[in-house]
């Protein structure tokens, strides 16, 4: 396209997409509650064992400095009770409730295979409020992290087009009695709507107006993230990240986002 087409072009494009943002958060919408994720994590997938975790926030004793305690559920007799102080747990820690809104559901997941390799899954799903889920950089550095650079992988998965993911290397340096120790992390996730998908912060955002918009109603977004350490260099931990996507992927869907995702 020529120079002097080009530019009346991309501002027409502007204008329509701020004209959808005004309009999406102006016009009467219907709230859609059913989310395109099941609120769960399977305790066992190929190659991986699954422990789902319960937080403390007593801020006095089992929290001190937002140091939660955590539990698995399979070890506690009362699955809701901290069985050091008998406080109440929480699927999520305290920082994160403390930044999110009330009607936000959350899960959350250790998960380990027979190499030893250990990974954490979450899936955080809105609730009424338009910041339930917001960009995960704003709630990693605000736990300290510094954030190291951003990538796309794609996943493959039989009956589908690839599923895209969005990585965050992490570091950050943790003080000990024997001095500082540097540690090295990533942080995968994408966001899924009722019946779309988009690692990116700004398609979900583009697909939440387009809905309000077009089609009337606001549907209730999550995201999935899988966490864990890696190497100061080198992309081996990509690899731990598409095994376990790739056997965990089909235990997540609901049947109308599997019906719109898969091949038939």
């Amino acid at each position: 396209m020529e120079k002097s087409l080009l530019k009346p072009f991309l501002s027409i494009v502007v204008l329509m997409t701020l004209s959808i943002f005004a309009l999406a958060f102006t016009v009467g919408v219907e709230l859609d509650f059913v989310p395109g994720i099941k609120m769960s994590l399977p305790s066992k997938v190929e190659g991986w064992d699954g422990n789902e975790l319960r937080f403390c926030h007593n801020p006095e004793l089992c929290a001190k400095d937002y140091r939660d305690a955590s539990f698995y559920v399979s070890d506690l007799e009362i699955p809701d009770i901290c069985p050091n102080c008998g406080s109440k747990l929480f699927t999520m820690a305290r920082a994160e409730k403390e930044q999110l809104p009330d009607d936000t559901e959350f899960v959350k997941s250790a998960y380990t295979n027979a190499a030893g390799a250990r990974l954490f899954a979450s899936i955080v799903l809105s609730g009424t409020a338009r910041d339930s889920i917001h960009r995960p950089q704003r709630c990693l550095k605000g736990q300290g992290n510094n954030l190291d650079g951003e990538h796309t992988i794609e996943v493959s998965l039989e009956g589908r087009d690839p599923l895209k993911i969005r990585i965050i290397k992490t570091s950050r340096t943790y003080r000990t009695a024997e001095g500082n120790v540097p540690y090295y992390g990533y942080y995968a996730y994408w966001f899924v709507g009722q019946d779309r998908e988009t690692p990116y912060h700004l398609g979900r955002m583009f697909w939440l107006a387009w809905d309000r918009v077009v089609r009337s109603k606001a549907n209730r977004w999550a995201y999935i993230a899988v966490s864990g350490t890696r190497e100061k260099e080198g992309k081996e931990y990509e690899k731990e990240i598409i095994d376990f996507v790739q056997h965990v992927y089909p235990y997540l869907l609901t049947d109308t986002m599997r019906e719109k995702v898969y091949h038939h």
